[in-house]
């Protein structure tokens, strides 16, 4: 067995993950507010993760797209505060930017870039996620050679459709890619 390619988790793995969310949501929901008064009172119960399961009961195949399933959220809760589908789709749109925004104001892990730069030496380098962070957009997609996404692959580790993709893009066997993550289901058992 020769280790060729790594690949890596994104979230938690290469950065923190929680409190740089919290910040994107709490910007994405300050802005419906301050656009919808009345949308305030409805994110502060537990009225959003509602509808996100029930925006997942109805399409299961939602939960491996993060991005449209919160502009979805967003849209359904203005929707039934009475703002036409227009209104919802337009403050939805520019919640969703803003919450991308936030969601990309992220610091790295120390040492994290030091550490792709030597392996990329000697390897391929490619990342497999779950979540929607763009690595062009955070500069770091020069240490990469590829990227799979759960949005882009309409499924979520796991499932073996990611690695399964990393092997075909890579033409090399399992026995020959190291992955490294943060969540030992999603991460180790896939």
């Amino acid at each position: 067995m020769t280790i060729k390619v790594v690949t890596f988790d994104l979230d938690d793995t290469l950065w923190p993950l929680r409190e740089t969310i919290l910040a994107a949501h709490k910007s994405a929901n300050d802005f419906l507010a301050s656009q919808v008064p009345s949308v305030k009172e409805i994110l502060s119960t537990n009225k959003e993760r509602e509808v996100w399961g029930q925006l997942i009961e109805k399409d299961p195949t939602m939960r491996h797209r993060l991005s449209e399933l919160r502009f979805n959220v967003f849209k359904n809760i203005l929707e039934s505060l009475g703002q036409t589908e227009q209104q919802a789709e337009k403050l939805s749109s520019e919640a969703l930017q803003i919450f991308m925004n936030g969601r990309h104001q992220l610091t790295l892990f120390d040492g994290v870039e030091e550490v792709l730069a030597q392996l990329k030496e000697k390897y391929t380098l490619g990342v497999l996620t779950n979540g929607n962070a763009d690595i062009k957009r955070l500069g770091i997609d020069h240490y990469f050679n590829f990227s799979f996404s759960a949005e882009e692959l309409n499924d979520s580790k796991p499932s073996e459709t990611h690695f399964k993709r990393a092997m075909e893009h890579t033409s090399e066997k399992a026995t020959n890619i190291c992955h490294i993550g943060d969540h030992t289901e999603c991460d180790v058992e896939g």
